[in-house]
């Protein structure tokens, strides 16, 4: 067997544990139960988009407050005072001239909404076999 290089543990330390450093017990605490608010009484919760607080209907799941959801209501349909881009057009059966809410993929070959209401087809009749 070799001579043991100075700094090399011993074979007999080798094959004593290492002690772990002691750390206090940990101490688990229990919340307190808390009783489960009524279902009829108004919340009060904080809004999403300013941070304001407002009380909430029960039933209801809104995270904005009733301004908020007004003014994000009103940008998403356009808003009252939003300018409508309507397009002139002439029909191609009658001759009529309307204007319509939209761009038409063709306006040379746009009908004005009676002649297309009288060229959709008849809807189909209900099916015999009820879907199951």
């Amino acid at each position: 067997m070799p001579d043991p290089v100075p700094g090399d543990p011993a074979p007999a330390d080798a094959a004593k544990p290492v002690p772990a450093p002691t750390q206090p017990p940990v101490r688990l605490t229990k919340r307190v139960a808390v009783a489960p608010p009524e279902p009829s009484a108004p919340r009060e919760k904080i809004c999403a988009e300013c941070g304001i607080k407002f009380h909430l209907e029960s039933g209801k799941k809104f995270f904005l407050c009733p301004d908020c959801y007004r003014r994000s209501f009103a940008r998403q349909r356009g808003g009252k005072g939003a300018a409508r881009i309507l397009t002139h057009i002439t029909c191609v059966r009658c001759g009529a001239q309307e204007y319509l809410p939209f761009v038409p993929e063709d306006p040379e070959k746009a009908l004005c909404r009676a002649c297309f209401a009288a060229e959709r087809p008849e809807p189909k009749a209900p099916s015999r076999h009820p879907r199951r």
